[in-house]
């Protein structure tokens, strides 16, 4: 089967370290991590059957009472066998993530994600299914965690067996087991819906999509700090794209859900921007706001990160 090291092998890239499940990481950049049921990189025997944790179950179940599996409603059994299915047989690596800020953040997120939420990092959920005491955390830093994610997974699907690949519950998605979907490509079929508290979209629930009048204020008292947050390093590609990423760290400065937002933009306000928090559904990426490439052009200049200030209706970036 493919070991640890492989799969990081396959971005070349060099775990760097490794954590049981539960402790932080010390790895505050961006990286990507594999959880795995060994702390050894070279060993390719993994659990032939899934370990699951049958409390976990029952939980999820209680709060996610609406979880079916294949349109029928789930009970503990049924949930089991159908985790049990995607289980990958003697595979050590269940799940392949990435961090596009800070590992030690990204993963903490996943540490105190309850069961059944959709954030603030709900991809990988079936990992909480398993018994957490046979799980452990390998890491690295990247400059690429998309491009190294995609690689990674790629080592996955590439060191599995014919055998073993072709008895995948979706052999369309070799990908680890609690991967639920390939990266940049298809999602896994799996049939179990209702799992996660259901998506609320701008426009609903209360979420505004109006935009504010200028000029926009600062709020009086900000919340956390955020005057010291900051946006991701301003490349010439953002820019072109007319793109502005905000790491997770960040994103407590802007509304939970995708809408609009007032942007005062080294001092221009901007109404009506798009901004997007880019939680999930199987993991989270850098949010981003949109604003037209011909302003950014004319204002911003491929540099390092902004500095975010939350204001009144919107943000201020400086």
């Amino acid at each position: 089967m493919t070991t640890v090291r492989a799969v990081f092998a396959g971005a070349d890239i060099v775990a760097s370290g490794c954590v049981p499940w539960g402790v932080p990481v010390p790895l505050d950049r961006p990286g990507v991590y594999a959880v795995a049921t060994t702390d050894n990189l070279d060993d390719d025997a993994g659990l032939r059957d899934c370990p699951l944790d049958a409390q976990a179950i029952r939980q999820l179940l209680q709060v996610r009472a609406e979880a079916a599996v294949d349109g029928v409603s789930a009970t503990e059994a049924s949930l089991a066998t159908r985790l049990g299915q995607m289980w990958i047989p003697g595979q050590p690596v269940a799940y392949i993530g990435l961090a596009g800020s800070s590992v030690a953040y990204r993963i903490g997120q996943f540490y105190r994600t309850p069961l059944g939420a959709r954030a603030p990092h709900a991809g990988g959920w079936p990992i909480k299914m398993l018994r957490s005491g046979l799980l452990w955390v390998h890491y690295a830093s990247s400059n690429d965690p998309d491009g190294a994610e995609g690689a990674m997974a790629a080592a996955f699907g590439g060191g599995l067996p014919v055998g073993v690949r072709t008895a995948l519950f979706d052999v369309n998605a070799p990908v680890p087991f609690a991967n639920l979907m390939v990266p940049g490509g298809a999602r896994k079929r799996h049939g179990l819906s209702g799992v996660k508290e259901a998506r609320i979209t701008a426009g609903r629930a209360g979420v505004s999509t109006r935009t504010i009048a200028t000029p926009i204020r600062p709020v009086a008292r900000l919340v956390g700090a955020v005057s010291v947050l900051r946006t991701q390093n301003v490349t010439a590609g953002d820019i072109s794209r007319g793109m502005i990423r905000v790491p997770g760290p960040t994103k407590r400065a802007f509304p939970s859900e995708a809408t609009r937002i007032t942007v005062d933009l080294m001092g221009e306000t901007l109404t009506g921007c798009r901004w997007d928090p880019k939680y999930g559904p199987d993991k989270e990426r850098s949010g981003t706001i949109s604003i037209p490439s011909g302003v950014l052009q004319r204002v911003v200049r491929p540099r390092g990160p902004l500095t975010v200030t939350q204001v009144e209706g919107g943000v201020r970036l400086s």
